[in-house]
């Protein structure tokens, strides 16, 4: 999901460069375009040239970028900014291969709607109809799941908890295989919850290879790139299916970039294999997604054979609130700058990218780079092509239109199984909605302070599903109003564990210096305060290793899973025994150390329960 502070961040940049460029465009050239921000193309030029100067004292302020400008079949601009090996001195130039991650996507929407339009698929019949049967193992619903479902993220799926990625090539699965074997829980009914969901975009690629009878990456070659003359772009998940790009790939090096404190992290080629490729694994240069994102935007519409087609692909198909602004279009994401844009971003682990469209003018940007946290580039760049959502662009009314302040949890998450915990550790926090615009049809148009420029305001819209539901491009949240509540039990659940660490230390040098006194007890209390400790660190090993490689193996599901059922039996006992005899007379040991004992053994035995950290099966 994308959380809404992160949709702030065009702000950032923009407000720092924004007075010394907002210079009146009246005497620009007439050879001198006018982007829809309102910047000529020389303006955008130099301020991407600005941002590429400016250099910290401490670090680098970026790895490197690659940056397009187009309106119709003119190439604007087109710019090449830093390095893509530091240690070779490699610049980044016309021929760097970069990752194009989930803009992958938007090739699986073009032949869907390709094959609807040959009459080949109906986009709101049952895809199960196109699959084999039994193809699904862990639907909840019965409900039909529909081509615009998954076009529209609202199949129901969490994020998968399997890997989707291997390191190695000849761990690579056929599409079909990966789909049964990486399938995520299905939580919520089809058609209810806007969740972004990779597994349902591959799943549409797979749905292209079974109705068009050819492999998808093939189908992708000879309907979409090869009619473009896109001759360097791969698709497949080693880029095998271009030599060229396969080879350019492993040039590049991936970099995170840290300001505070200054540091540089060379992070290698980051190459690894995504599996269900038709989600994100496609590559390329600059010049050739810049063709893609042309043929979007020419009304002969070159990748359909009536223009007809191209048109109903960018209608609305998910909407802000009630109104008719749309967040998606048949796989299209819509951002709202002083223009509407069109387009699909990606990340991956070796970069970010982004491809905004500007249908009424014809006007796109295209951003890569070979930073997965991003960069400055990737931030500004939208803003000065496109200009910033004007506060009362859509009207505004004082309001925030029922939505109430508080913390909302992301449908984008794992909310059954062992990973549960993971969206109570990325909530979206809404306050002073009281002070926000009300548009009217459940829009809310929230204005920002920019970090860099206080005196700057940015403006974001969020639509109101009901009165405890948020919209946004790609996700939904959901007002938790017990929040705080789960916060608190796993912070306690770690302060627990903590204690009974520092607890079971002490007793370990008492008992080497003789010093111990035997209490009643002592082995429940011990055996108690090493479980919580044991469950705790299993806790922190599962999400650190989830966050490193995107997923967890049957192997290290089945030993956390059994390592925390172990804990939660062990607690259960423990806290029994000393509930139970804290009551009794005790001589050798003072009832609080019992009861204080039996806290921390319920106190873990809860969280374990609660979050489903015992539950290994299932995705």
């Amino acid at each position: 999901m994308k959380p809404i502070y992160q949709r702030f961040a065009a702000a950032l940049c923009t407000a720092a460069l924004l007075p010394g460029l907002a210079c009146s465009v009246s005497g620009a050239e007439a050879d001198d375009p006018v982007l829809p921000s309102g910047f000529t193309v020389s303006m955008f030029r130099e301020t991407m040239e600005s941002l590429a100067a400016r250099k910290p004292k401490e670090a680098r302020s970026f790895a490197s970028a690659a940056v397009g400008v187009f309106r119709g079949d003119e190439i604007l601009y087109s710019g090449y900014f830093g390095e893509i090996d530091f240690d070779r001195k490699i610049p980044a130039d016309e021929n760097t291969v970069y990752e194009w991650g989930s803009i992958s996507k938007t090739f699986v929407w073009v032949s869907v709607m390709q094959l609807y339009e040959q009459g080949k698929l109906d986009l709101n019949a049952d895809i199960r109809g196109y699959l084999p049967d039994g193809f699904f193992q862990n639907l909840t619903y019965d409900d039909p799941i529909t081509m615009l479902h998954l076009m529209t993220h609202r199949a129901g799926w969490q994020e998968t908890t399997r890997p989707m990625s291997v390191r190695d090539q000849a761990d690579i699965l056929p599409l079909a295989d990966v789909l049964r074997a990486v399938e995520p829980a299905q939580v919520s009914r089809p058609g209810d919850v806007c969740a972004y969901s990779n597994y349902g975009a591959a799943l549409a690629g797979y749905i292209v290879e079974r109705v068009s009878g050819e492999d998808y990456c093939g189908y992708v070659h000879t309907h979409i790139l090869d009619p473009l003359g896109m001759t360097r772009t791969a698709i497949n998940p080693a880029h095998t299916d271009n030599a060229w790009v396969e080879a350019q790939r492993r040039q590049l090096r991936c970099y995170q970039i840290v300001q505070k404190p200054a540091m540089e992290l060379h992070l290698g080629s980051r190459l690894e294999y995504i599996m269900p490729y038709p989600a994100g694994a496609a590559a390329g240069t600059l010049t050739d997604l810049m063709k893609f994102a042309q043929a979007l935007c020419d009304d002969s519409a070159p990748l359909f054979q009536n223009p007809e087609t191209q048109r109903l692909m960018f209608s609305g198909t998910d909407f802000c609130g009630d109104s008719d602004i749309p967040t998606n279009c048949h796989g299209f994401w819509c951002d709202e700058f002083a223009v509407r844009t069109v387009g699909h971003s990606g990340a991956t682990n070796a970069g970010q990218a982004n491809m905004l469209i500007d249908r009424e003018s014809g006007t796109g940007l295209v951003i890569l780079t070979n930073e997965p946290a991003g960069n400055l580039f990737l931030s500004a760049a939208p803003t000065f092509a496109f200009g910033e959502l004007p506060a009362g662009k859509y009207g505004s009314a004082s309001g925030s239109a029922g939505l109430r302040n508080g913390y909302y949890l992301p449908s984008r998450s794992i909310h059954r199984g062992m990973l549960k915990l993971c969206a109570a550790l990325t909530p979206i926090r809404l306050n002073n909605l009281e002070d926000a615009d009300s548009l009217g049809n459940g829009v809310v148009q929230i204005r920002t302070p920019s970090m860099l420029n206080p005196e700057s305001e940015a403006a974001f819209l969020l639509g109101r599903k009901d009165a405890e539901t948020i919209t946004q491009p790609s996700a939904e949240a959901k007002y938790d109003p017990f929040y705080l509540c789960k916060l608190m039990l796993l912070a306690a659940f770690i302060l627990t564990a903590i204690a009974a660490g520092y607890m079971l230390r002490i007793r370990h040098l008492l008992r080497r210096t003789g010093r111990l006194r035997a209490a009643q007890g002592g082995i429940a209390v011990t055996a108690g305060q090493t479980a919580c400790l044991v469950s705790a660190l299993t806790c922190l090993c599962m999400v650190g290793l989830f966050a490193a490689s995107a997923g967890l193996s049957p192997a290290v599901r089945t030993v956390i899973g059994i390592v925390q059922m172990l804990c939660a039996a062990v607690c259960a006992v423990s806290a029994g025994w000393l509930l139970v005899n804290a009551f009794r007379k005790m001589p050798k040991a003072p009832r609080h150390r019992y009861f204080l004992a039996a806290a921390g053994n319920l106190i873990t035995l809860t969280c374990i329960l609660f979050f489903e950290m015992y539950r290994f099966w299932g995705n």
